[in-house]
């Protein structure tokens, strides 16, 4: 495959994804994690997507100015739309942590 960044991209973005999931569900399923130690996912996922979305932006950026038509333009759209889900669930899961800490200061 010629272009390299949009497999890069690609493949941040499901680590950026396995990496949300993967701290969930452990504080989830597992007694000895919870919350306070699934936090540090939330900006490790929240980088990888966005480097995701970097990648896919050159990836896209260097498909659109080649002269020849390269392959990975699909790959490059999915891994874009894999890194905003990623983005989403670490945005979202940065204010349910913010909105716990402010309650649990609050209540006690």
């Amino acid at each position: 495959m010629d272009n390299a960044k949009a497999v890069w991209a690609f493949l941040t973005a499901l680590l950026a994804l396995a990496v949300l999931i993967g701290a969930a569900a452990a504080a989830r399923m597992l007694s000895q994690v919870g919350l306070v130690e699934a936090v540090p996912a939330v900006p490790i996922g929240l980088l990888l997507a966005v480097a995701s979305l970097s990648l896919a932006r050159r990836a896209r950026w260097e498909s659109q100015r080649s002269i020849v038509s390269s392959p990975g333009s699909g790959l490059t759209t999915a891994a874009r739309g894999l890194a905003m889900v990623a983005l989403i669930v670490a945005v979202t899961a940065a204010l349910a942590l913010a909105v716990y800490a402010v309650l649990s200061l609050a209540l006690n």
